[in-house]
């Protein structure tokens, strides 16, 4: 016997009819939403709760206290029905009160794809383009809170391969990461053109900056606080058997400027869940960063550990503290072939009088062979980590629950850092967004992306922009005038 799936949400709602409103029950469970008829146990209606189930809400525009809100009234959704032998599609609206439509809309979001983001959102300024994408500065229309929206073109996703399935995982797996490592994932919309995803907006620069203005590394101290942070990142991502196969300082970014407290990790267009049957690209990553595993692998077909993202911890960790490249070379191909070789020289640790302790520590999770390289809990159980219990008064890890380590990560290493703004004050960032993108192939050879291939084997990359000279971006004051009066997102205006 089935055992029909618990009620997330119920909800009272109508429609208008000729002869008044007729009156519904929504009943929102977690793999559909049925509407029932009033007094009537048999559902009318049935949505199927899925990224390809499409939601249009109606928005009117109201005033209170001199100031404009708007408010969700109505939400419609099309089905295809059987009317006569004739199968017809058929637009079905449903109204409520606002306060039960937008409860609705916050327990459908990232489980479906709403349309008209221009109702909820105003552009501001486009932060960073590329090929295939871009990002907005975006201001929500009720709560004047700022985000970044990513902005995929929908003809790139249709003719790029395995390119949907790519975007829908992407977001699947945005939506599974409640963590302080990672940024929140808000809404997914769909435009006549253009998929949007809107997301926290990172106000700082990525940690390839960061280290660009530290050549010769940062102090063990601050590499702590740094690599407590991707690390407890990785544990929580591992626990969900996800791995992101493509760290790197570029993928790790602060959420407030110079804030080296609120290092989130970015850039999902390559993760993958790892109880998948197949991976969408079994050989992705970037040279001088990607584990040796994948690397070398010759037959696609077989599965690997989520510790590669281990290996690139590790690199990243290297990095941190000496300044230099673990694989230096100059070249796609050089790289790659010294990734490849996994010839492992630690003599710049040594020559910085780096603790043995710590290099100890890097050698486990540099490990060549998969299997004896060290987990993401088991580098968080070694003593350099210590200072990080220790400044919160909570007990070392072997006692540490996971609610405990979330709790922690904001407040660890504040001694070694300076703060900066509010995290909750309104704003947004007067620099630019610049990071360089990672080389990607699904060949089982590695070769530099041509310009005719880049449309089968790119990634969908968050940071994968080109770079804007803050000099010719508008003020923020400039943006607000220029938009006060809510101009809609182009290409999203419906005739």
């Amino acid at each position: 016997m089935q055992v029909e799936a618990p009620v997330v949400y119920q909800f009272e709602c109508f429609r208008k009819g000729k002869n008044g409103n007729k009156k519904y029950i929504g009943i929102l469970r977690q793999d559909r939403l049925d509407l029932c008829k009033d007094n009537q146990p048999n559902f009318k209606y049935s949505l199927p709760i899925q990224l390809q189930t499409h939601i249009k809400w109606e928005v009117e525009e109201d005033n209170q206290e001199g100031k404009k809100h708007y408010k969700i009234v109505s939400f419609k959704f099309q089905q295809v029905k059987q009317i006569n032998e004739n199968h017809v599609a058929k637009i079905t609206t449903f109204c409520g009160d606002e306060k039960t439509l937008a409860t609705l809309k916050e327990h459908l979001r990232n489980k479906i794809i709403f349309q008209r983001i221009q109702d909820f959102y105003t552009p501001l300024q486009t932060l960073g383009k590329g090929a295939s994408s871009r990002v907005l500065l975006v201001r929500h229309k009720n709560t004047e809170n700022y985000y970044a929206a990513k902005c995929v073109d929908k003809s790139y996703v249709n003719e790029t391969e395995n390119g949907i399935e790519s975007m829908f995982q992407e977001i699947a797996i945005n939506n599974d990461l409640d963590h302080p490592s990672f940024i929140k994932l808000h809404a997914v919309y769909e435009g006549d053109n253009t998929f949007y995803m809107v997301m926290d907006l990172l106000e700082g620069k990525s940690l390839h900056e960061e280290l660009n203005n530290h050549k010769n590394g940062f102090s063990e101290d601050i590499v702590r606080n740094i690599m407590w942070q991707i690390l407890t990142g990785i544990e929580y991502m591992h626990e969900k058997q996800i791995m992101h196969r493509d760290l790197k300082p570029e993928n790790i970014m602060l959420l407030r400027k110079d804030d080296l407290n609120s290092l989130k990790i970015v850039d999902f267009g390559l993760a993958t869940y790892c109880n998948v049957n197949k991976y969408l690209f079994p050989k992705c990553g970037t040279p001088g960063y990607v584990a040796p595993e994948i690397a070398n692998l010759t037959d696609k077909t077989l599965k690997y550990d989520k510790v590669c993202d281990i290996f690139s911890a590790g690199v990243i960790f290297f990095k941190l503290l000496t300044g230099k490249d673990l694989f230096p070379g100059v070249g796609f191909n050089l790289v790659l072939k010294l990734n490849k070789q996994c010839k492992i020289d630690l003599t710049p640790l040594q020559m910085k009088k780096i603790d043995p302790f710590i290099t100890n520590l890097i050698q486990r999770m540099l490990e060549k062979e998969p299997t004896q390289r060290i987990t993401a809990t088991q580098c968080l159980q070694d003593p350099y980590f210590l200072p990080c219990y220790q400044e919160t008064g909570i007990q070392g890890p072997a006692k540490l629950t996971a609610f405990q380590k979330k709790q922690m990560f904001s407040t660890c290493g504040k001694a070694f850092t300076t703060e900066f703004q509010n995290e909750n004050q309104k704003g947004s960032p007067s620099d630019r967004i610049e990071n360089k993108g990672s080389f990607v192939t699904q060949d089982t050879t590695y070769k530099p992306i041509q310009q005719h291939q880049q449309k089968i084997i790119q990634k969908f990359n968050t940071t994968e922009f080109d770079h804007i000279d803050p000099t010719q971006s508008p003020s923020m004051d400039q943006v607000k005038k220029k938009f006060q009066k809510g101009d809609p997102i182009e290409e999203e205006d419906e005739k």
